[in-house]
């Protein structure tokens, strides 16, 4: 069967013309090309979070819910407050700010002195991945709560979930609203 393949081979190059050879190399060459691209690429390059930050909530929309269920949780447990609806309202998104390293560039002269600046966002390769080195994160900052709770019709429950709110969040009480939850809707 080899031998038989080979002599195939054989007469078709002696057979042949040189430039068929070629234009048929030519092609299979391309034609492999074509099929490369159309192949899945098994390299995955990630969004520019390390996988430190993977843990970490991955949206403005996720970082607000966690706050909502955290907030409902530790209200649930304040005498009186009972039930709890939480809304909040935030003000932009997760930004990310990135390491970075800065080249100088000194070009002195007789008459004048020069400094150039070149920064460099810094890339970290880990099995095999490039992320950007995040150096902080800032999460979007709370505009206001709405609280809906069983106690919200009592003053003195209302004082206290205002200032646990505002202190927690660090944002003035005149930003967080409460109240009573109506359990019929």
């Amino acid at each position: 069967m080899k031998n038989d393949i080979k002599d195939r081979v054989k007469k078709f190059i002696i057979n042949t013309d040189k430039k068929r050879i070629v234009i048929f190399l030519g092609l299979a060459g391309m034609l492999l090309i074509l099929l490369s691209e159309l192949l899945p690429d098994n390299k995955t390059v990630k969004d520019t979070k390390s996988s430190d930050e993977s843990n970490e909530f991955d949206s403005s929309e996720n970082y607000g819910n966690e706050l909502e269920a955290q907030l409902s949780d530790i209200l649930s447990h304040i005498s009186g407050v009972g039930d709890t609806e939480i809304m909040l309202t935030l003000d932009g998104t997760t930004e990310y700010i990135y390491a970075e390293e800065t080249e100088q560039d000194n070009d002195v002269t007789d008459t004048t002195k020069r400094e150039n600046y070149k920064n460099k966002i810094v890339i970290t390769e880990k099995g095999g991945e490039k992320n950007a080195l995040v150096k902080k994160m800032i999460k979007p900052q709370v505009k206001g709560v709405l609280i809906a709770c069983s106690g919200g019709d009592d003053v003195h429950i209302k004082e206290q979930v205002i200032g646990a709110v505002s202190a927690v969040l660090g944002i003035p009480a005149a930003r967080v609203y409460v109240v009573k939850l109506d359990k019929n809707t």
